[in-house]
């Protein structure tokens, strides 16, 4: 059986402009979601240190799952 992939969980908004806000994923991932505005546009980008990661969905929760079995 598959096991369902974890969920982010975002923490408080790190940096907060009129262009975009940054929250980092707290389950030591590593992601960090950037919601951009420029005029009536909006999106979000994903990314990892200085990789953006390109997606059309949100990338999986994946080093925060690793973690948890090696605690196990």
């Amino acid at each position: 059986m598959m096991k369902k992939a974890r969920r982010h969980r975002w923490g408080d908004k790190s940096v907060v402009s009129p262009y975009k806000t940054e929250r980092e994923c707290l389950n030591g991932c590593g992601i960090v979601k950037v919601s951009r505005r420029e005029h009536r546009l909006r999106w979000t980008e994903y990314w990892r240190g200085l990789d953006k990661i390109a997606v059309n969905a949100v990338p999986p929760c994946e080093q925060g799952d690793s973690e948890q079995a090696a605690k196990s």
